[in-house]
């Protein structure tokens, strides 16, 4: 079982790793990574060049010593020049890089220091963003919470209202019923009644119409005797006689 486990193990193409994704780097970081290469390039360029220098003129030095010729010792001068030439511009690269390596090391500080502002701002940004979306959340639960109790609390003020409605409607409907039933009964009263009882009320009630209606007339026969005896006393004077004074209160005009 283990031999074929890693016989299996063996066949199963291994897995590639994930490809990790590059930094990003700021444009004045990079550009002075860019600045440091090249130069690092041109000092592993003068330091090969110096190097074949020094090997040039320690071969022509030898050849000088062995052929004693004057042209000989012209040639192993010469590539000494080469040598210190190729030297004093590995020096001066040498001296790029160094100028480089700080510039990068500024750059690298001053990236991160921009960076952090960006953090920052972005990080600010998002905290804005986080609290405008939980304020419309909280926003929308308090609206909720107002609207459950403004509906109980109007629920109960129309439920009470309702009640009070009720009673009053409930009310009218037993005077309406008290009224009817009373009607119903002095009609259920009235049909039962003898007819003969009936007829003899309308008769009494004939008769006593001409009576009341004979005694606005003697009203009027007063009223109009009133002038007469205003007639007599424009008269001229018959009796000698005085009526006597009555005593007491005066008659009424």
């Amino acid at each position: 079982m283990a031999r074929a486990k890693k016989a299996a193990a063996k066949k199963r193409p291994a897995r590639k790793a994930a490809p990790k994704q590059a930094a990003s780097v700021h444009p004045i970081l990079a550009k002075a990574e860019a600045a440091l290469a090249k130069v690092q390039g041109d000092l592993n360029e003068a330091t090969k060049k110096a190097n074949a220098a020094k090997k040039d003129a320690q071969a022509k030095a030898n050849a000088a010593k062995k052929a004693g010729t004057k042209a000989a010792q012209r040639s192993a001068e010469s590539a000494k020049k080469a040598v210190a030439k190729a030297n004093d511009q590995l020096k001066a690269k040498r001296e790029a890089l160094r100028s480089a390596k700080v510039a990068h090391t500024v750059a690298k500080v001053e990236a991160s220091v921009i960076e952090a502002e960006e953090k920052a701002v972005a990080a600010a940004k998002d905290f804005a963003e986080s609290l405008a979306s939980k304020a419309e959340a909280d926003l929308k639960k308090a609206v909720e919470a107002f609207e459950a109790r403004w509906k109980k609390a109007r629920s109960a003020a129309d439920a009470k209202k309702v009640k009070a409605k009720e009673k009053k409607e409930t009310t009218k409907a037993k005077t309406v019923a008290k009224k009817a039933a009373a009607k119903k009964k002095a009609i259920a009263k009235k049909a039962t009644a003898a007819p003969k009882k009936r007829v003899a009320k309308k008769r009494v009630a004939k008769k006593a119409a001409p009576a009341a209606a004979k005694k606005p007339a003697a009203k009027k026969t007063v009223k109009k005797a009133a002038p007469k005896r205003a007639v007599k006393k424009a008269a001229p004077k018959k009796a000698a006689k005085k009526a006597p004074a009555r005593r007491g209160r005066p008659k009424k005009a």
